[in-house]
């Protein structure tokens, strides 16, 4: 039977290889894409971290749980199309050759340049086009000194948070779990040890440390960590 897969807009995720060289490589590559939206066909977009979207079947995509993601976008991190044009002798091939301007995003073969490049740039470049128009490479700086971080995906009108991860996620659904649960809560009163029910609410990730809340019997509320409720929690089905 196939394996249950549950993504969530906001998720980091691998993209599977199709095929193995041999039993030692990782089944997984090593890009890391985040979620976009998820369709009800199986149906999945991914975003890479250059900004380059893309859509595949959620079979073929595997749970990232590291912890230290930088989810900002770096669009000169962008690589050419393999269906990009050169601007000057409008073939595809070469792409290992093909330059893509800073400024406007063409493609550009080395070999095609007046006068020929015999090397690729490591830092910025501007074609032709950008460098007649004024457009110089300090624009490009100035340009992305101001430019702010792009926001996280949308689902139902609100940015997600772009740190929640699988890990984080199943974390967070058995917490919720607790919601209603009662706990027993022993308490010294006038040297005699006495214990008082209560009922517990999940406050969510964002209240920190002390997450849950309890109204107990006599109407006083107490907050309380997921330890200390685990710790008090009554069997299940007890009232």
């Amino acid at each position: 039977m196939p394996s249950i897969r549950l993504f969530e807009v906001g998720d980091f995720v691998y993209l599977r290889r199709r095929v193995l060289d041999s039993v030692l490589q990782i089944a997984a590559k090593r890009e890391i894409y985040r979620v976009k939206s998820v369709h009800p066909n199986g149906m999945i977009q991914l975003q890479g971290k250059c900004g380059e979207c893309l859509t595949n079947n959620v079979c073929n995509v595997a749970p990232c749980h590291l912890p230290d993601i930088d989810p900002t976008l770096d669009h000169t991190l962008a690589v050419p199309d393999k269906n990009l044009a050169c601007e000057v002798c409008a073939f595809m091939d070469e792409e290992d050759k093909m330059l893509l301007c800073d400024g406007c995003g063409t493609g550009w073969h080395t070999m095609c340049l007046n006068p020929a490049l015999f090397a690729i740039p490591k830092d910025e470049w501007l074609c032709p086009r950008c460098m007649n128009d004024g457009v110089s490479v300090a624009d490009l700086k100035i340009r992305r000194a101001h430019m702010e971080p792009e926001a996280g995906p949308l689902l139902r009108g609100r940015p997600v948070p772009l740190f929640r991860d699988a890990v984080s996620r199943r974390r967070n659904q058995e917490l919720v779990a607790f919601e209603g649960r009662t706990i027993a809560n022993k308490e010294k009163v006038g040297g005699r040890l006495t214990s008082r029910l209560g009922v517990v609410r999940y406050l969510g990730a964002r209240a920190g440390l002390k997450c849950f809340e309890a109204k107990m019997e006599d109407g006083t509320v107490i907050k309380f960590s997921a330890a200390e409720v685990r710790h008090r929690l009554m069997p299940a089905g007890t009232r």
